[in-house]
């Protein structure tokens, strides 16, 4: 059974603290109204590993947090609450002021699929994008790449994942939203 810290906000988000395969991680479940968590994985820098809006219509968060402790054979125990920040500056400023806009937003359904983030100094837009973010997005959604897209996955996936960073870098410039480094 392996050991973690687990805390609770005043706005009742959960956030545990856990080592698995000898990794640092963050748990973190956030309530986002009308029977919606989302539930975040973070890197021990903060950077998004998976994130996903769960409907939890007739159970409670905690049940959720409980069973993923289960899942993962963890055994928590009480500890004070902080939030989750990224260890990153803003890429305009350079403060380490980056805001998550998911942690923000209360309607789930304007939360962004992108690990979208707000710099609280001077307002900059940003995004900050993991390969393990990434390609956890090209894996749960296959339908939308063609064969030769998934072929070049599955024969050389970092030069994918390379690609679609830079094609993402693209889009993301043309609308303003900065790449946080």
């Amino acid at each position: 059974m392996a050991s973690g810290n687990i805390s609770e906000s005043p706005e009742h988000s959960i956030k545990l603290e856990y080592e698995l395969d000898g990794v640092q991680l963050q748990a973190l479940w956030e309530p986002k109204g009308d029977g919606y968590t989302i539930q975040t994985i973070f890197d021990k820098d903060g950077g998004i590993l998976d994130q996903k809006l769960i409907n939890i219509k007739g159970h409670d968060q905690k049940e959720l947090v409980e069973a993923f402790m289960d899942s993962n054979g963890i055994e928590p125990k009480e500890s004070v609450y902080e939030p989750i920040t990224l260890h990153k500056g803003c890429p305009s400023c350079h403060r380490n002021t980056l805001v998550r806009h998911a942690s923000t937003e209360k309607k789930p359904s304007k939360i962004p699929i992108m690990p979208l983030y707000d710099c609280s100094s001077c307002g900059t837009k940003a995004y900050y994008l993991t390969d393990g973010y990434l390609r956890k997005l090209v894996v749960s959604n296959r339908e939308l790449f063609d064969g030769m897209d998934m072929k070049e996955f599955e024969t050389d996936e970092q030069k994918f994942i390379n690609e679609l960073k830079a094609y993402i870098i693209r889009v993301f410039a043309s609308k303003h939203i900065l790449n946080v480094k």
